[in-house]
């Protein structure tokens, strides 16, 4: 059996994560990490919103995160597949609860901003690394499930993180919640320190900085699949960052948290399944996601109620889910003693164009109303599924 045959195979159970010394361990980690994380997001996004009065504040702290993640896919790139991966991830948590410590001590925007600034170059290598061991310790069979279980995680977090950070924050201050995901950070250190040492083996020399940049461009499969992702990050934070100015009292909490449900949802259905793995079934999903926008622009602009502002938002969460097909098909196809560059190349793209994107996006609902933000995304998007032909690949692959 190939490596194309096995990763497309049908997918194992869920448990069978459970049963392997890494995929056990990281998918604990990230559960824990990711539920912290989102606490202390909520905190940051309220922060920003209450001191400055505007959504730019909110699209501040996910603009923030540009600049240092790009560094993080050029300069530093080559360094992430030199050292020890497990000790790479247990440094990386550490550096996430020393760096939230700031806006712990000194909750204002600007300490809030630099934070998120530089924790978006922490995620962005943790992330590189994280999809590097499962490239190298985790068989082909299993990957697809782990990036559906993370996911899961990811976005399970995002409901009970930002409802409950949310919550902190308005009734006992942001201080509390951001406390919370300073002790997420050491604890997942702590589990990721019980991963089995690596085997060892040379790596070669460091590349430059930009191989991760030409290995994506180079190859047929990848810079397709690249392009839609990027497309569909510029979304992906966009019903988060519109929450605070749609809805208002209780309904704040559930319009916030309703995408981040909606994914959770999708990818524990959509993480087993092998038509997921292959381009074809991704750009299907990222087409359903343009139309999830596009109905989410149409519900804004007709002063919509507020549930219906939550499910047009649960529903652009599930047509993210898609993104979990991606990890999948960048961990087959890319090269595996280099997956820890070429995964930093794409998630700091991500973090870059999803930076940017909403703080053009945001500015656009600043001065035109969120119903334009929505709407625009939704042609962004649905302008790259046009430009993806997954039927000139191969029947395998596509």
């Amino acid at each position: 059996m190939t490596d194309t045959d096995e990763n497309l195979a049908p997918p194992p159970r869920y448990r069978a994560l459970f049963r392997h010394p890494v995929a056990s361990r990281l998918v604990t980690a990230r559960g824990i990490s990711e539920l912290g994380d989102f606490i202390g997001l909520a905190a940051l996004l309220l922060l920003a919103y209450d001191q400055t009065h505007s959504v730019l504040g909110p699209a501040a702290v996910y603009a923030a995160r540009t600049l240092p993640a790009l560094l993080v896919a050029t300069v530093f790139s080559g360094w992430l597949d030199v050292p020890a991966r497990r000790t790479m991830l247990v440094w990386l948590s550490l550096a996430g609860a020393v760096l939230i410590a700031i806006p712990t001590v000194a909750p204002q925007p600007v300490p809030a901003i630099v934070a998120a600034g530089l924790l978006g170059a922490v995620r962005a290598a943790y992330s590189s690394v994280h999809v590097a061991v499962v490239a190298e310790a985790v068989e082909g069979r299993l990957r697809l499930p782990l990036f559906g279980l993370s996911a899961f995680a990811n976005q399970a977090g995002q409901v009970a993180g930002l409802l409950a950070g949310a919550s902190l924050t308005l009734a006992l201050g942001a201080r509390v919640a951001l406390l919370i995901d300073l002790v997420s950070f050491l604890l997942a250190a702590v589990v990721l320190a019980g991963l089995p040492a690596g085997r060892g083996a040379r790596r070669g020399p460091r590349p430059p900085a930009t191989a991760g940049v030409r290995t994506i461009a180079d190859h047929p499969v990848l810079r397709r699949v690249a392009l839609l992702t990027l497309a569909t990050v510029i979304a992906g934070p966009l019903p988060e960052t519109l929450a605070p100015r749609l809805a208002a009292g209780g309904w704040r909490p559930v319009v916030l948290a309703a995408s981040a449900l909606g994914g959770a949802v999708f990818v524990l259905l959509a993480g087993r399944r092998v038509w997921l793995a292959r381009v074809s079934g991704q750009v299907a999903a990222a087409a359903g996601l343009a139309g999830a926008l596009l109905l989410a622009g149409a519900v804004v602009a007709v002063d919509g109620p507020d549930w219906a502002v939550a499910g047009a938002n649960a529903l652009i969460g599930a047509g993210c889910g898609w993104l979990i097909g991606a990890q999948a098909t960048f961990a087959r196809l890319a090269p595996k003693e280099r997956m820890g560059q070429v995964e930093a190349t794409i998630v700091a793209a991500n973090i870059m164009v999803s930076g940017c994107g909403i703080f053009v996006l945001g500015s656009a609902a600043a001065l035109f109303g969120p119903a334009v933000a929505y709407l625009a995304a939704g042609v962004v998007l649905l302008a790259a599924v046009l430009l993806v032909r997954p039927d000139r690949l191969p029947e395998a692959i596509s």
